[in-house]
């Protein structure tokens, strides 16, 4: 990997998903948990107000990170905005909905209006939690893009091949490598978060709540194992094909990248094409592996600090190796290697990336800081309980949610 601006910033965009899935995961988590682990009012609202201080913050990694694409690599963004629209759009509803379920949950106190809300924040969690791995999972598979300007125009930028509704509906087709892959990527997502959410749960709350989140993750975990398993071994077969050798050069990747990619090319086939930096990606499953391992341990101890912590370092050593995987190649095309979004050509001018590093260097530090304040601030422990003694002596206005 080279240390250049173009690959600085495909680590730093890494790093904002990383901080994305691991704070606003555990909100997944505790969404998708809610129905089944909540049985009475008060239940529900501890899990509500488990994260009620804390979620819409954790969105400011996804809104960062966006912008970091948007600037950084604007080719980029304008692929996968157009290509994955309708999802992103599917997970946009979604984010909304749980917003809303969040604030108008407590406003009346009838049942059945408590209930959708409840099924509201189920929603708004799952399909985020899902469609998140499937997008993943689909950009690592290979999207049938275009790159115009090897087909001599210069203005069209990255073309997405397919229209609306194939192009939604291939993102979940499981005859197609990359909707197959997106599958199997998001139903792993999914049990990730769900797990990550238990671990919160644990941290947070105390009782019933907790008990129950720890029974459903003793029997997930499992799951997400084999889920995990399957991500790596069908990752290892994905090849991408080479339609024009000749057009390598719109890649724009500096020589020595191009040499390291030329021992993987046999017959026209970059085979084994998420796995050429083997020695680096081993290390990296092998954390994660080691880090979901731990999380087990100390579920069964019911440590949640802990379970947390494994849960988090899980994620980002996974993350970091599908990274490490992909590199130089941000979008592989399916269409043709050639066809493929790149780290540098996808880059904005070495201007805009160094202007932009000065300033993430000054800001994120600044907002990991109040975030940090905010968890220490609202960092303890609550149960049904605690909130049914407080809402007695306080009335309804003492309540979150």
């Amino acid at each position: 990997m080279n240390f250049d601006l173009q690959s600085i910033w495909f680590l730093l965009v890494g790093v904002l998903i990383i901080a994305y899935l691991v704070t606003d995961g555990f909100d997944f988590g505790v969404g998708i948990l809610h129905p089944f682990v909540a049985k009475t009012d008060a239940e529900r609202r501890t899990m509500l107000n488990s994260i009620g201080p804390v979620w819409d913050g954790n969105e400011v990694w996804l809104i960062t990170a966006g912008a970091a694409v948007f600037a950084a690599f604007p080719e980029l963004y304008a692929a996968l905005f157009s290509s994955l629209y309708i999802a992103l759009f599917v997970v946009l509803v979604a984010l909304i909905m749980r917003a809303c379920a969040f604030e108008f949950r407590s406003k009346e106190e009838n049942p059945s209006w408590r209930n959708f809300w409840d099924w509201m924040v189920f929603f708004g969690s799952a399909a985020p939690a899902l469609l998140v791995g499937v997008a993943i999972g689909n950009v690592l598979g290979g999207l049938p893009v275009i790159n115009s300007l090897a087909k001599g125009d210069s203005l069209s930028g990255f073309v997405y091949a397919e229209k609306f509704p194939v192009s939604f509906l291939n993102l979940i087709n499981p005859f197609t490598t990359h909707g197959l892959y997106g599958l199997i990527v998001g139903v792993t997502t999914f049990l990730f978060f769900t797990l990550h959410g238990v671990s919160w749960l644990l941290w947070k709350t105390e009782g019933t709540v907790a008990e129950r989140a720890k029974s459903i993750a003793t029997k997930l975990w499992f799951a997400f194992v084999i889920f995990y398993v399957l991500c790596l071994g069908f990752g290892y077969t994905i090849s991408f094909r080479i339609g024009d050798a000749s057009k390598l050069a719109f890649l724009g990747l500096p020589q020595n990248l191009i040499e390291a990619i030329k021992p993987h090319i046999n017959n026209g086939v970059v085979e084994h094409a998420l796995f050429r930096s083997m020695p680096l990606e081993i290390v990296m499953i092998l954390a994660a592996v080691v880090c979901a391992v731990l999380y087990f341990l100390s579920l069964q101890k019911s440590d949640g600090k802990r379970a947390f912590l494994f849960s988090a370092l899980t994620v980002a050593f996974a993350t970091l190796g599908a990274a490490i995987g992909a590199y130089p190649f941000m979008v592989p095309s399916s269409l043709g290697v050639e066809n493929s979004i790149t780290v540098y050509n996808a880059a904005s001018s070495t201007l805009t990336l160094t202007v932009m590093l000065i300033a993430a260097l000054i800001f994120v530090p600044i907002v990991i800081a109040y975030q940090v304040w905010a968890y220490r601030v609202f960092l303890f422990k609550i149960s049904p309980e605690s909130l049914e003694r407080e809402l007695k002596a306080e009335g309804e206005e003492a309540e979150l949610y």
